[in-house]
């Protein structure tokens, strides 16, 4: 924890009602490997690790789904090639292709609700 005693420890995602926390559990636990704390049909907590969780939320206003570039979530992962297929089967979908600058791969996708990651593969030194 910081010296002011603040952290980021997690991401509020809204869905369409207990339908999108289904289908969000789904993609993030399967597409990514995130572990499902809790679920039910109007909350989800899924953690890569337990400094940081993604809550998915249900609401049913079209204000509270409106979704663009922001925000976005960033996952650093072992092996890009394996978790892109993964997410495609799920229902993400490419947001462009594949970059490949100096430091590692960059993948950027929108999720099945909407949402987008981005993926990150280290270049290993």
């Amino acid at each position: 924890m910081s010296s002011t005693g603040i952290r980021f420890a997690r991401a509020v995602l809204m869905v369409r009602g207990a339908e999108g926390v289904s289908r969000g559990v789904d993609f993030y636990h399967n597409a990514l490997g995130l572990a499902v704390v809790r679920h039910t049909d109007e909350f989800a907590e899924l953690t890569c690790n337990k400094a940081f969780s993604i809550n998915l939320l249900a609401v049913e206003s079209e204000a509270q789904l409106c979704t663009s570039y922001s925000p976005s979530l960033t996952f650093e992962v072992d092996q890009l090639d394996v978790i892109i297929p993964k997410c495609i089967q799920m229902g993400a979908h490419l947001d462009g292709g594949i970059l490949h600058p100096a430091h590692g791969k960059v993948a950027s996708l929108r999720t099945p609700d909407g949402h987008m990651i981005g993926l990150y593969e280290p270049c290993i030194m």
